[in-house]
């Protein structure tokens, strides 16, 4: 199999930024990685509502920090940072992980998963978004758990 492109979703957690490493295991020699960062516009809107911050303001903010973020890495990266792409977008972390893979033509998504969590109802009732990418997607979808995690 020939991987030119892989989508791998980031929210700059330990785990996440491991699917770096197990990304460039599978691409091709001319292969790229395109890290996507989703500033979730929920989470946003919860911060506005509770008077933290206006959306705008927040969403900046939050813009900023992945940027750095992003920077930091590429510069751990060295030896691959030729082959790394980064994009920031906002919205509900699925449906934009989703719409960026299909309309950039990915061969695949790669992303990290952190095993059962309790308590989230929301995730219960809904899935978690690893679960919902992979429901939706119509390229093949990778999930590289977290190995600190404790699956009961």
């Amino acid at each position: 199999m020939n991987i030119e492109a892989i989508l791998a979703p980031v929210d700059f957690s330990p785990n996440s930024l491991r699917i770096v490493d197990f990304a460039a295991s599978l691409i091709s020699g001319t292969g790229e990685i395109y890290l996507l960062h989703v500033i979730d516009s929920d989470f946003v809107a919860r911060l506005s509502e509770a008077g933290f911050s206006d959306a705008e303001a927040a969403t900046a903010r939050l813009r900023q920090i992945a940027e750095q973020r992003f920077k930091e890495i590429l510069q751990d990266e060295k030896e691959r940072a030729s082959r790394l792409n980064t994009m920031i977008v906002v919205g509900k972390p699925f449906a934009e992980i989703l719409r960026v893979a299909a309309d950039l033509d990915f061969d695949m998504i790669v992303l990290g998963i952190r095993g059962r969590r309790q308590g989230d109802i929301e995730e219960l009732l809904f899935g978690s978004t690893a679960e919902k990418v992979i429901r939706g997607a119509g390229i093949p979808v990778v999930c590289v758990p977290d190995p600190w995690q404790e699956v009961t």
